[in-house]
Order: structure tokens, then C-alpha cells, then sequence
């Protein structure tokens, strides 16, 4: 059975090109996920990861709010991790504000490069002026005991998100920096859901998100995480 926990969360309004979270200590086979979302009015820059002695490999990202906002997710996955800050880059080109959520989840299979086999599929989607989005995935390969796992975010940090129906919250990070503020959340939630969805009350906003199916590991089938640190499969860097 998938279990979950966070590692660390938080945001920073100060323009740079890079930021770096606090530490964290991830567990050996286990998948850790990052969401970055970043502003950059008219072009928020594609980040890379770097940290805690593992590859990071992006999953998938998605700009929104006419290109100012974007959330890119990592995932990484080592038999024998670091420790220490993960430093989000944006190779030289300054942002206005940044944030970011950094889950473990325990109980994946384990087989491929980097997590490559705990994630099975993603997904991503946007729209303007609206009170809620769902970003839709396939059937899943597991529907009992894979979960899903969403990251929306909305212009504006002034309406606190809700989740779908049966996902939990696992943080909600929000940016307050006047003219750039949002407001993110994280979520999941066992066995299948093909629209992961979240929602708030008020004014319409623009919305992005992601979603991902994670593959839980298999009784009896051996799951050996290959090739620390090479890199490859689902996803580029």
C-alpha cells in the first residue's frame, strides 16, 4: 500500500534564479515528488533540480495565466540518498517569486531509473476564469491500489483551494507577493480517479495543474531501483 508524507514546503517572494528549500532527508526506495511553481510575468522559466545526492527527472509542466505562472513536478527515486537542500534553477533568468512542496511516498514499485515505474502516467491541463479545474487521466493500470496525485494552482492567493471529492490535502503553499500571488495545493488519493479535480469559492480565477497515477509495488514481484543517478525514462530533465 502507497503511504505518504511531507518532506518540506514553502515559497519565496525575492526576484533570483534559483532558491533552495530546506533540507530534507528522503528514504531509501522511496519516491519523492517536488512541485515547483513559479511567476515570471509573460514567461516563467522551465526549472531544473538538483540535491540530496539523486537525479531529479521532470515528469511535466504546464504554463498558465498567460504564461506567467508555471508548475513543473520531479520525481526522483535512489537506493541510497543524500541529505540537504534541493536547489530549484532557472538557469540565469531572475523570477518573481517561487514555491514548492516536497512529498515522499513509500510502497511504489521501484523498478526503473529515478521512480521511472512509480509513475505511470501524467497528465496536465489549464483554463481561464473559472472556479475549478479537472485534469484528466486514463484508465488506470491499477484501479485498487495505484493512487492519484494532483497539483492545482490558481492566480490570486486570496481563496483558500478545496479538494475533490476523496482526495486529502497533503499542503497547501500560497504566494502573497502583490501583482504575482497564487495559491497551490497538492492532493491525493487511493485506488483510481480519473479526474483530479479542485475547486474554491468566489471570483473566477485562472487555473493550472498536473496530475499523475502512481504505481503501487507489486507482492512478489521484485522492484529493484536500477542505475542510481542515471536518469532515465518517463520524463526529461
Amino acid at each position: 500500500m502507497i503511504a505518504t508524507s511531507l518532506l518540506t514546503s514553502g515559497s519565496s517572494q525575492t526576484d533570483a534564479s534559483s532558491y533552495a528549500t530546506a533540507s530534507v532527508s528522503p528514504g531509501a526506495n522511496r519516491l519523492v515528488l517536488v512541485f515547483v511553481v513559479s511567476f515570471l510575468s509573460g514567461a516563467a522559466t522551465l526549472p531544473t533540480l538538483g540535491g540530496a545526492s539523486m537525479t531529479w527527472v521532470k515528469v511535466a509542466d504546464r504554463t498558465f495565466s498567460s504564461n506567467n505562472l508555471r508548475i513543473t513536478v520531479f520525481r526522483g527515486l535512489s537506493t541510497a540518498p543524500g541529505s540537504g537542500a534541493l536547489t530549484i534553477d532557472f538557469g540565469g533568468t531572475s523570477q518573481s517569486n517561487c514555491g514548492w512542496a516536497v512529498v515522499e511516498f513509500s510502497g511504489v514499485d521501484t523498478g526503473g531509473d529515478d521512480g521511472e515505474r512509480a509513475v505511470v502516467q501524467s497528465a496536465v491541463a489549464n483554463a481561464g476564469s473559472v472556479n475549478s479545474l479537472t485534469v484528466a487521466l486514463a484508465a488506470f493500470a491499477d484501479a485498487v491500489n495505484n493512487v492519484a496525485v494532483g497539483v492545482h494552482c490558481k492566480v490570486n492567493s486570496g481563496e483558500t483551494l478545496a479538494v475533490g471529492s476523496g482526495f486529502t490535502e497533503l499542503v497547501e503553499v500560497t504566494q502573497t507577493e502583490a501583482g504575482a500571488s497564487w495559491s497551490a495545493q497538492v492532493e491525493w488519493k487511493t485506488g483510481e480517479d480519473t479526474g483530479v479535480d479542485a475547486s474554491h469559492s468566489g471570483t473566477a480565477r485562472n487555473y493550472g495543474g498536473v496530475a499523475l497515477e502512481l504505481q503501487a509495488a507489486v507482492s512478489g514481484r521484485q522492484t529493484i531501483a536500477r542505475g542510481v543517478g542515471r536518469g532515465v525514462g518517463r520524463g526529461t530533465r
